[in-house]
């Protein structure tokens, strides 16, 4: 009953005002409740770290986080029709955090996964789901930032004021190589988060073909890992990444979140400077 709703007011009801119509629901059910009642109470995500040696302060940084304190980046992100800082997810959290300090540099970010609403593809968001959500967010939160990304539907690639987007399939390395190999992307990237497929072997199959293109201190996130795939990642990451790439820091993140017992966590990389 809800989805039919949803849908008809997708199709009945232009961009912005169901756009709107969103936003204040979650700013009345989530942002307004937490901040005057639960302003004093602490949650905090459950952290897993894996690293060659004690390097930086990653792990205390994300520590220190509490999920149940809405930032201004929930609000951008779930304006603009991101689910990164609403019920389901709540990553904007973390991401305040991470990129706090961050926002006023000419970073290079890049996001797999535009948010396909086509109903066909494997990755689709949905029919109201809104491609281009999270770099449009992006963009307002990093004003002087160049936004990247990359989808398997060629049909929602799109081309803006500061955001640039290309083909990719995950799932195929050449597919991966080619997209790295454009010049716009050859610079590298400050923060690169894979949106995409949300399978363990898409998730490892785009981190392995794009690790490299990441700046020194760069950052890099998987978002929506299952529950069910935790353990395939612990046993990677401590087997496979860490020593492979001495130096870099991995947080495996669990969120705490009433509505989303599925896939609510996340993988932060962070490179070395040097």
């Amino acid at each position: 009953m809800i989805r039919n709703i949803r849908e008809f007011m997708w199709r009945k009801i232009p961009l912005v005002a169901y756009q709107g119509m969103r936003y204040c629901a979650w700013y009345a059910v989530i942002y307004l409740p937490r901040s005057l009642f639960l302003w004093d109470k602490r949650v905090q995500p459950k952290i897993q770290g894996f690293a060659s040696s004690n390097t930086s302060g990653l792990m205390d940084s994300l520590g220190a986080i509490n999920v149940l304190s809405p930032t201004e980046m929930c609000r951008v992100m779930t304006w603009h029709g991101s689910d990164k800082g609403r019920i389901w997810h709540n990553y904007t959290v973390i991401y305040s955090v991470l990129f706090g300090k961050l926002r006023n540099l000419p970073l290079r970010i890049f996001e797999l996964g535009l948010g396909t609403n086509n109903p066909q593809l494997v990755s689709t968001m949905g029919v109201d789901g809104q491609p281009g959500a999270s770099l449009r967010g992006w963009r307002e939160l990093f004003p002087k930032a160049f936004l990247y990304g990359a989808d398997i539907d060629r049909d929602i690639l799109f081309e803006e004021d500061r955001i640039k987007t290309f083909y990719c399939d995950q799932l195929d390395s050449v597919a991966i190589r080619e997209l790295w190999s454009q010049p716009e992307l050859s610079e590298g990237m400050d923060i690169i988060i894979d949106d995409g497929l949300h399978t363990f072997e898409g998730n490892v199959s785009f981190l392995e073909g794009s690790l490299e293109h990441l700046r020194p201190g760069g950052i890099y996130v998987v978002e929506d890992i299952l529950g069910a795939t935790l353990d395939d990642w612990r046993d990677r990451l401590q087997s496979v990444y860490v020593p492979r790439f001495p130096g870099y820091e991995f947080a495996l993140i669990e969120l705490p979140n009433d509505s989303n017992s599925l896939d609510n966590n996340l993988l932060v990389i962070r490179k070395p400077v040097n």
